[in-house]
């Protein structure tokens, strides 16, 4: 039986992402990078890692936002969706992720 975003929403104890979708934190190190060993980029301490769910449910999209620290992502299910990538030289990358890479 196929499975609902809210049922994965409620399941994974998800809420609502400031730049759209439904998140949930689920690992973060217990040690931090102090900003002063950071790229100008970063604003304040890190994580050495973190890792969180993400849900997007059909008609959703993520705003565009700036990523100062790599991301990591794995599809578990739903409907392909393309990642829009802009390089700080204006070039652009559409990242395709899902099942039907088509």
């Amino acid at each position: 039986m196929k499975q609902t975003a809210a049922y994965w929403i409620k399941k994974l104890n998800l809420t609502e992402h400031i730049e759209g979708g439904a998140f949930r934190e689920t690992y973060r190190a217990k040690h931090t990078i102090a900003r002063a060993h950071l790229p100008a980029t970063f604003h304040g301490d890190r994580a050495y890692s973190t890792a969180i769910y993400f849900l997007l449910q059909q008609a959703q999209f993520s705003a565009l936002h700036r990523i100062a620290a790599d991301e990591l992502w794995h599809f578990y299910a739903g409907d392909s969706l393309e990642i829009i990538e802009i390089k700080p030289s204006g070039e652009l990358y559409i990242h395709h992720l899902g099942t039907d890479m088509e």
